[in-house]
This record gives C-alpha cells, sequence and structure tokens, in this order.
C-alpha cells in the first residue's frame, strides 16, 4: 500500500471529488485535524454526513463525532490497512470494504475498442438513461457543470453501463461505474474507464484518484490503478 505522504494526497483528492460529484446546495465540509466531515444537509445514498478518517486515533475520532451530536444516519469511512474492531464495539455496523486508489496518467496511454461510448450532454439524453437504469444516475441539476461529465456506453441502442467523473485541479475522479448485471464480463466497464480516463487526459489531467469497489477491484488494477489504501465504510444510526 502506499506511504503516509501518498496517502494523505489520495484521501484529500478523494474528500473533494465525493465532495463535488455528492454536494447538494446546502452542503459543506469541515475538518477535525486528520478528520474530514461531508455535511450534506440532506439524504444522500443513504446518509446526511460522512467522516472520513485517516491517521487518527479511533478514541479521538469517536469523541470528536460524538460531540457533534449527529441526529441522522451518518457513515464513517476511515482509510486503513488494519481491522478496526474498536468501531464495531462503539455500536458501528461495517457497510462494505474498499480500495482507494491512484493512477499517474504522465505515462499512461490506452485506445478504446470499438463501443459505442457517449458524453451525454441533453438533459433528454440524460432523462431517457436514468429512465432505462429506473435510478437519477445523472444529476440533471449538475449536467452543466463544466468540472462533471457524465458518460454512457451504449449496445444495440440501448444504455447498458454508465459513469462520470469529476475534474479538479488536474486530478480526474472517476465515479458512480456501473453495468447492467446481463452485459457484464463484456468489457463494458473497462472501456468506458478508458474513454474517460483519455478525455480528462485531454482536458489536462495528470493523475486519477478512485475507491473500487471488492467487485471492482481487477477491472481497475488492470486499467494500472495502484493500491494506496484499504477503505472502511461503517454507519452509525443515532
Amino acid at each position: 500500500m502506499g506511504g503516509k505522504m501518498e496517502l494523505t494526497k489520495a484521501v484529500d483528492f478523494f474528500v473533494r471529488g465525493e465532495y463535488y460529484c455528492s454536494r447538494q446546495p446546502v452542503s459543506q465540509v469541515h475538518a477535525y485535524d486528520s478528520i474530514k466531515h461531508l455535511a450534506f444537509g440532506t439524504n444522500v445514498d443513504g446518509r446526511t454526513d460522512e467522516f472520513i478518517v485517516y491517521n487518527s486515533n479511533p478514541t479521538h475520532v469517536i469523541d470528536t463525532i460524538n460531540k457533534l451530536d449527529i441526529k441522522k444516519d451518518y457513515w464513517l469511512t476511515v482509510f486503513s490497512d488494519e481491522g478496526l474492531h474498536i468501531y464495531d464495539a462503539e455500536g458501528y455496523t461495517i457497510k462494505r470494504t474498499e480500495f482507494l486508489m491512484s493512477l499517474n496518467l504522465d505515462s499512461w496511454s490506452f485506445e478504446t475498442e470499438n463501443k459505442i461510448i457517449k458524453c451525454v450532454k441533453t438533459e433528454e439524453e440524460a432523462r431517457r438513461i436514468n429512465h432505462f437504469f429506473n435510478n437519477s444516475v445523472i444529476d440533471l441539476k449538475k449536467l452543466n457543470d463544466p468540472n462533471l461529465h457524465f458518460y454512457v456506453v451504449e449496445e444495440n441502442g440501448h444504455p447498458v453501463s454508465h459513469g462520470s467523473y469529476a475534474l479538479l485541479d488536474k486530478t480526474v475522479f472517476l465515479n458512480n461505474v456501473f453495468t447492467s448485471k446481463i452485459h457484464r464480463g463484456k468489457g463494458m466497464a473497462i472501456e468506458l474507464c478508458r474513454k474517460m480516463l483519455i478525455d480528462a487526459k485531454q482536458e489536462g489531467a495528470v493523475q486519477s484518484v478512485l475507491i473500487s469497489s471488492q467487485m471492482g477491484h481487477p477491472l481497475y488494477l488492470k486499467l494500472g490503478y495502484l493500491d494506496v489504501s484499504k477503505m472502511w465504510v461503517f454507519e452509525r444510526k443515532p
């Protein structure tokens, strides 16, 4: 896994990317030493608040969060290569374990295969994609954000995979990459990611940071990403 300095930089980029992609008009971000607090102000993907932690003593983390007296469900995301059983004992429930990964784009080069991959530009197209996936995979209010780009892969005229990226200070943050179950195993996601990285590099990106699920981990390793740290996502209900 990555060194302390690399972890600090990667977590900082992750916090910025996660906040940028998920923020709402009332959202705020706060910092308490090495604890980052994303206060969304409304429910976003199952939480109103998320605390992101690295290089911090668990007792200090728990005390800091308890003083804030959060009234609704929140997440605690901890970057650590070790198990974190102390949080279990304090009433936190593990949601999932993932990987923080990074990629240097300076010497990275890939060509995409002959698949129909499009950057979504219009509200009409975004509504069609949301309807097809039966989910708001593209936030219509953010469609014209110059730092956010939404993509779709099509097969026989139908959307089969989608994803997006945020480009902030020459760092591209891939987000929300998903492929329909019946189309998995066909290389859709890896081609989608290649296309997004190629476009981001043309815009000036020099590196990429992302969070990978257990299932997506082999895909990102094939793309050249390296592990920086394991990531533990806990949920706490008041």
